[in-house]
C-alpha cells in the first residue's frame, strides 16, 4: 500500500517538475513556489520510502 503511495506521489512530482520547468523565466515567483513546492514533496517521497 505505501508503495503506492509513493508511486503516486512520485508521478506528481514529476508533473509538477514538467509545470516548473516549462514556466518563462519572467515569472520568477511562480518559479521559486513551485521549487520550493518540489522540495517539500522529495521530503515526503524520502521519508515515507523510509517507512
Amino acid at each position: 500500500m505505501m508503495n503506492n503511495t509513493v508511486g503516486k506521489i512520485e508521478r506528481i512530482h514529476g508533473d509538477l517538475k514538467q509545470i516548473v520547468d516549462g514556466l518563462p523565466d519572467e515569472n520568477e515567483i511562480a518559479k521559486y513556489y513551485g521549487k520550493d513546492a518540489l522540495s517539500l514533496i522529495d521530503i515526503m517521497i524520502r521519508r515515507l520510502s523510509d517507512e
